[in-house]
């Protein structure tokens, strides 16, 4: 397993995760994003595509002036305008992605030769400007180990300081992102692997982690898994995942919550009530046996503290699974004392608006509901 230290965190949501269709960031939005993104302290933030025109330009040029401790890289296509565009950017790094595969390759007209011509060609381009490049496998899942390989021949005879793996259409599961980059290191090991994943089958922060703990030391994300089509591997998900399983603590993982907020509201994308880490109920209990134990204790039915994220440690819903223990704890809380009687009238007029509302209720609701009932109303329990 990749050791804590071993651990290059690159995020492409002011890039990748615009690309999302419907997703628009205002210059000030994406100026206020990257400083979040470095309160986080991810370790690279890819500002965006400079052949996208004047506008992404000057922005990427306001994101290098603010100083940030992250490294500010940019993506390009493997042309020499592209290249030039990107360098008045005054970016640290640049990337840059060739098409691998049979099917990628014909959608834009290439042929493997233009590969061969032109990877050390743009690469030694792109050296002139830019102290940092990345070149990509695009499509890399689908292009066959042979024509990786043969690739990844080519990169290691250039200046390329790392080799981005593209699951671009998120078609790899967790043993085959293993087996890959396995393979890779074996044929490569003094290049920095950088693997970047898409989350067409739901597995892209699976394969994420699987890639850091066989050997890729850079990961792409984007945060919400914000992206094109079902999106890429979560920010967030990824961070907390290595943070439990890998000993990972140089991120600040206590602004995370604030951090997915913010790209929700920016992005117009709400934020599912179930998805780890950010979601509405990722630390809420109803059940009656989760709910009381977790009272006690909040790891007894939670893997961590939502405190640790930057949100509530838990959050107690009340409805038709919730038991008497967790209902007498929120009393008691606030210093309501109730003899079983009360409990059961209680829990029996939840049960009966939560069927009613097809909801469950909050605590500020039920106390509201005890009040109703009982008003003023106490007897020794």
């Amino acid at each position: 397993m990749a050791g804590n230290e071993n651990l290059w965190i690159i995020d492409s949501t002011l890039r990748d995760g615009e690309q999302a269709p419907g997703v628009i960031f205002s210059r000030k939005e994406k100026l206020r994003l990257a400083g979040l993104l470095d309160d986080v302290g991810v370790d690279e933030i890819e500002a965006g595509t400079p052949a996208m025109g004047e506008e992404t330009i000057g922005t990427i040029r306001r994101i290098v002036r603010l100083g940030l401790v992250a490294r500010i890289l940019v993506w390009s296509r493997a042309l020499r305008k592209d290249i030039d565009l990107a360098a008045r950017t005054d970016a640290d790094a640049i990337h840059i992605a060739f098409p691998l595969s049979d099917i990628q390759l014909s959608a834009m007209g290439k042929e493997w030769d233009w590969i061969k011509e032109n990877v050390p060609a743009m690469v030694e381009y792109a050296s002139r400007y830019f102290r940092y490049v990345s070149v990509g496998a695009q499509d890399a899942s689908r292009c066959g180990n042979q024509r990786l390989a043969d690739f990844m021949g080519m990169v290691v005879g250039t200046n390329a300081c790392r080799l981005r793996i593209a699951d671009t259409v998120g078609f790899l599961t967790p043993v085959a992102t293993m087996d890959m980059i396995h393979t890779i290191r074996g044929f490569c090991p003094s290049l920095d692997i950088d693997f970047h994943a898409h989350n067409d089958l739901g597995m892209a922060t699976a394969n994420s982690v699987t890639a850091w703990q066989s050997g890729a030391k850079s990961i792409s994300v984007t945060v919400n898994g914000l992206g094109e089509r079902a999106g890429n591997a979560s920010l967030e998900e990824f961070l907390m995942a290595v943070s439990l399983h890998g000993g990972v603590s140089k991120y600040n993982i206590s602004k995370l919550y604030s951090l997915c907020r913010y790209v929700s509201e920016i992005s117009g994308r709400p934020i599912p009530p179930g998805k780890a880490v950010c979601g509405q109920m990722a630390f809420s209990h109803e059940s009656g046996i989760h709910a009381k134990a977790t009272c006690k204790n909040p790891l007894a039915f939670q893997l961590y503290n939502g405190e640790e994220v930057g949100r509530e440690t838990f959050n107690t819903l009340f409805g038709t699974h919730s038991g008497t223990g967790a209902l007498k704890y929120l009393l008691e809380q606030h210093h309501i004392f109730v003899c079983d009687t009360v409990i059961s009238l209680l829990k029996r007029e939840i049960c009966r608006l939560s069927r009613e509302r097809h909801a469950t209720l909050s605590p500020s609701e039920v106390l509201r509901v005890h009040g109703h009932l009982f008003g003023e109303y106490r007897c020794k329990s």
